[in-house]
């Protein structure tokens, strides 16, 4: 974009001390000839990313997430301000931004790029920043999925489900069900199955080329949700594929980025 700066504000709308909180900005924004808008994180579709020079996203790791998938398409810089729960992605805390606001403005930080996946089911597509999770649905039983990569059969599942995640997913739900955490800037993708039962893999370690096929072979349909936030109906049969996505997710960032490690123990005992 260019022109004068225009920041996006977006704001989780079931806190409303999140909209409180970007709203104080306004006025320290204006005093510098500087736009803005307030957004709400379930409302991004009515606002085009290139329209802005920077994005502060104002909730937990969620609304980050939300954020980073409209953003992705133009590579708009995301500033994550911590008001979740676990903002295990956060950049600031909320009593940090207006020390720190001036140098945001003037570019004086690192982009921190984050691959991203592609989810493709019957040509429906949502991008994720986390993971992708193919889960059983409504009954309790197990579901069996069959893995393919390059089209080539690796492995069938019989699982609550399978969790494909990034790097910056491989800190969430993958790691939860058992997979392994991955430096952050890596652009491998994992595989791991949720509660599986007698499989023959606990994870997988992919390579960025990779494109996965995950098929329900039988028992019940499935659900497919990018981020857990966007849900596709998955009929046994339909396959889902995964790949890479050729977008990604750009955040702002001053710190040094070997903090990452120094953090990670922290931010994760923070979370239980």
């Amino acid at each position: 974009m260019s022109g004068a700066p225009h920041l996006a504000l977006i704001h989780q709308p079931y806190r409303p001390e999140t909209a409180e909180k970007a709203r104080t900005l306004t006025p320290l924004l204006e005093a510098r000839g500087v736009r803005s808008s307030l957004l709400s994180a379930f409302e991004l579709d009515r606002a085009t990313p290139s329209d802005y020079s920077l994005a502060l996203s104002f909730g937990g790791d969620g609304t980050t997430l939300r954020t980073a998938r409209w953003a992705a398409a133009t590579g708009l810089p995301i500033v994550p301000i911590g008001m979740g729960t676990l903002s295990f992605l956060a950049e600031l805390h909320p009593d940090e931004i207006e020390e720190n606001l001036d140098r945001y403005l003037a570019g004086e930080f690192w982009r921190d790029e984050r691959a991203m996946l592609s989810l493709a089911i019957d040509g429906q597509r949502a991008h994720a920043l986390n993971d992708v999770v193919i889960a059983r649905g409504a009954a309790l039983r197990a579901i069996t999925v069959d893995l393919q990569v390059h089209g080539r059969d690796v492995t069938r599942f019989t699982a609550d489900g399978v969790v494909v995640a990034t790097a910056t997913g491989s800190t969430a739900y993958a790691l939860a069900a058992g997979g392994p955490v991955l430096a952050p800037e890596l652009r491998n993708i994992v595989v791991v199955p949720i509660a599986g039962h007698l499989s023959a893999l606990r994870s997988l370690v992919l390579p960025e080329t990779a494109e996965l096929s995950l098929t329900v072979a039988r028992s019940q349909p499935a659900v497919a949700s990018a981020d857990g936030q966007v849900d596709f109906e998955l009929p046994v049969g339909q396959p889902a594929v995964v790949r890479l996505a050729q977008e990604r997710a750009i955040f702002a960032r001053r710190g040094d980025p070997r903090d990452f490690y120094a953090h990670l123990t922290e931010r994760l005992r923070r979370g239980v």
